[in-house]
């Protein structure tokens, strides 16, 4: 335990942290490398305490994530407080942008949803022949379509 102002702040290795927060000893390692939290100080044996600002800054950073910001994103934020300046503007900024990518992304999967829809609706007599393969017109027949395309794991510009 270590004093801190006029109380005493309760210091755990990483296994303990890691349960307190369901947070992975791995992903902690992590974070910690990539700097989202101070390098925790180690006991003489090299074991790695943590207080419990560490595990507020784990809680943050998963809110943070599921907020759809990115680990250098949340990084910043965190270092905008360390030096003692309130990140909530630089905050608004990000989650703006990042509603503004959502709804660019929902707009893209409507209309990936409106393709495929036209897709299945399409009457396709099975034995048809496109260019003597045998190729489902389905997809074989359809526009191509102009702008974005869609690439494995969602729509790419």
């Amino acid at each position: 335990m270590e004093k801190k102002g006029d109380h005493v702040e309760h210091r755990m290795f990483i296994g303990q942290l890691a349960r307190q927060t369901g947070v992975p000893i791995k992903t902690i390692r992590y974070y910690e490398s990539f700097r989202l939290f101070p390098e925790a100080p180690r006991t003489a044996s090299g074991y790695r305490l943590y207080g419990q600002e560490a595990a507020e800054i784990l809680a943050f950073i998963r809110k943070a994530q599921n907020l759809g910001l990115a680990l250098s994103q949340i990084r910043d934020i965190l270092d905008l407080s360390r030096r003692g300046r309130c990140p909530c503007g630089h905050v608004e900024r990000l989650l703006k942008e990042r509603l503004k990518e959502l709804e660019e992304k929902m707009r893209d999967w409507r209309h990936l949803r409106q393709r495929i829809l036209q897709a299945i609706r399409k009457p396709v007599e099975p034995s048809q022949r496109v260019g003597g393969i045998a190729l489902c017109p389905r997809i074989a027949d359809l526009r191509a379509p102009r702008g974005k395309q869609v690439k494995k794991g969602g729509l790419r510009p």
